[in-house]
């Protein structure tokens, strides 16, 4: 929906429209139709947006009420219901925007209005009155928000690139974030980001900032752990249930006053969604679907994207990619620009081809599926966690459905799989890079052990809030905002996350299915989309560049060698490095993280 930005001279001073001008430059891709300054003193407010739901002038941000102003980015899906409520308590509205009910809601009910939100948002509110700031984020953290925070200034935005813009707040990199990345691949595990003056306010998190007294409080506003109860209903309601949750879901992503598609991969979730679109649009030709597809047939999904088109009568976009035309220094740094953090692989060159493609199409919100397999079940460690219940009641009928399931699902043996299986139990915490090992002689960061929960639950809960969703709602919103769309993700409506969350593991992971409730639920589907036990999703060709193109690689490779060599043992990464080009076909993802990681540090002109 948008960019925004706050700097506020804690030391009184009147802020300079020049900083505030820097920072709406720096995400002006975020917001191509309007732009909004204000200077309140000390306090200097700076807006770009993407005009989706009443896209009048009228408006546009910032937004004002009184003595209040707000900042906000994102959508308010039951924001109708929340005028209604508001309008019986006096409130008066001029716009038809979410945004001016986010702003009187917050001035009614203050930090007690979040609870009351179904919608993805981050915001800064400014009560003039109380010289007090509200800044907040949704459960999941579908929308950014970043911030810095010294004696002299408190600046906050969407983009990281907006904070360094107004040239109060260095590069620095936090060394450990750096360590985790090339060591497991990991990144956006908490507050931290790869600028060491920069954090990230957490997914269902507020902060408070007294501007009279100086403090700064932050809290927790939600948690799903909290909000997830047992629910002991039969199988048969239970799929009743997650329906009626899941239509809904769509239904309300669907308000805007823009043209809104979807994407679809021919996975069982871009599917549904697609499925429970069918009775909220009323033209098909006014829903457009995206489908990427590449040369090679191994990673081409159309059959299946096509076959849910064809059943729901929408207009099918098929959009080619070759990734490889992505493997250059200027791309890496072009995505380490877009994503203020270096990319952990190449598959997410699809999503940057995707939203392109809906962009030149004239859409401006984008549907997708995203979040489905951290709650549902999608991944191997779900599985393993549905195995270790079922071993643990006993029940030895249920692990051989699914160990024969799994197997049916990579094509192994029922002794391979059931050999993968005990070694996957045993392992204790994920594998450090081989590549990497032994090899950070960075300053400052020691290594930071990275073990998934093994209880299925708490798995889930670990997924959507710390090891999955976090990184891939970042690179979403970034790849998305980067052509001006809005990214919505209906899998994580909390009403439907915090009821499927509560449901008996057998019901997510057994019988052999993985998502098995989910696939029992969605009837109207192809069964060939609905019982579909492998799944492609966005493919990379990391390894197939190095085997194609190794002179480009050892080239990048060497270039990105030189620019960490602050931060490692260069002399034994060669060695390594060599190796590898003599037996190509044992690669490392590592290898792709150092040259993006690289690509980061030119880009952002980071001294390490």
């Amino acid at each position: 929906m948008c960019g925004w930005g706050i700097l506020v001279n804690r030391d009184g001073r009147p802020v300079e429209r020049a900083t505030l001008q820097a920072m709406a430059n720096a995400v002006a891709h975020r917001g191509p139709d309007a732009e909004g300054i204000v200077e309140l003193g000390a306090v200097g407010l700076a807006h770009r947006r993407l005009a989706v739901i009443d896209v009048n002038d009228r408006s546009n941000q910032p937004m004002r009420s009184g003595d209040n102003w707000l900042q906000f980015n994102g959508a308010i899906y039951n924001f109708r219901e929340l005028r209604t409520e508001l309008e019986a308590l006096g409130h008066v509205f001029h716009t038809r925007s979410d945004t001016e009910v986010l702003l009187h809601a917050l001035d009614q009910w203050w930090v007690e209005a979040l609870p009351r939100l179904q919608g993805m948002f981050s915001f800064c509110f400014y009560d003039g009155r109380r010289k007090k700031l509200l800044l907040a984020r949704d459960r999941f953290g579908i929308k950014p928000l970043c911030y810095h925070l010294s004696d002299r200034v408190f600046i906050a935005g969407s983009e990281a690139k907006q904070l360094l813009a107004t040239g109060l707040v260095g590069s620095a990199p936090d060394h450990s974030v750096l360590r985790t990345f090339l060591e497991y691949g990991r990144l956006n595990l908490d507050e931290r980001s790869f600028f060491a003056d920069i954090k990230a306010l957490a997914p269902g998190e507020f902060a408070i900032h007294d501007l009279a007294g100086g403090q700064f409080l932050k809290m927790r506003w939600y948690d799903l752990a909290i909000h997830v109860e047992p629910q002991d209903i039969g199988y048969g309601e239970a799929c009743e249930r997650l329906r009626a949750l899941f239509d809904d879901a769509v239904r309300s992503h669907h308000v805007a006053n823009v043209p809104v598609g979807a994407s679809l991969s021919g996975g069982i979730d871009s599917s549904s969604i697609v499925a429970a679109s069918a009775p909220v649009v009323g033209d098909p030709g006014d829903f457009p679907l995206f489908t990427i597809y590449h040369a090679d047939e191994r990673h081409d999904e159309r059959g299946y994207a096509t076959q849910v088109a064809k059943r729901f009568g929408f207009r099918h976009v098929e959009v080619p990619v070759s990734l490889l035309d992505y493997y250059t220094p200027e791309w890496l740094e072009s995505f380490a620009w877009s994503q203020d953090q270096p990319l952990p692989g190449g598959s997410h060159f699809n999503e940057h081809a995707l939203f392109k493609a809906a962009h030149e199409a004239g859409v401006t919100v984008m549907l997708d599926g995203q979040g489905a397999d951290e709650y549902f079940g999608g991944y191997g460690e779900f599985w393993l966690a549905a195995q270790r219940a079922a071993l643990k009641c006993g029940d030895i009928a249920e692990v051989g459905r699914n160990l024969r399931g799994r197997g049916l699902t990579n094509a192994e043996s029922l002794t391979l799989t059931t050999r993968k299986m005990v070694a996957a139990l045993l392992r204790r915490e994920s594998d450090i890079s081989p590549l990497m090992a032994g090899l950070w002689r960075g300053r400052g960061a020691a290594r930071h052990a990275y073990a998934l929960p093994k209880d299925f639950q708490a798995l889930s809960f670990d997924e959507l809030a710390r090891s999955s969703i976090p990184y891939q709602l970042h690179s979403q919103d970034r790849n998305a905002m980067q052509f001006g769309i809005e990214s919505r993700v209906p899998f994580l409506d909390h009403r439907l996350v915090e009821f499927v969350c509560g449901l008996p593991t057998d019901y997510l992971v057994g019988r052999g299915w993985q998502k098995r409730i989910f696939r029992d639920a969605m009837g109207e589907l192809p069964d060939a989309i609905r019982w579909r036990r492998g799944k492609i999703g966005f493919s990379s060709p990391d390894a197939e560049f190095g085997v194609q193109y190794p002179e480009r690689l050892a080239a990048m490779l060497e270039d990105a060698t030189a620019t960490l060599a602050p931060l490692l043992d260069t002399a034994e990464l060669g060695a390594r490095l060599g190796r590898y080009r003599l037996e190509p076909t044992r690669y490392d993802p590592a290898i792709f993280r150092l040259i993006s990681l690289a690509a980061w540090v030119r880009r952002f002109a980071v001294s390490l």
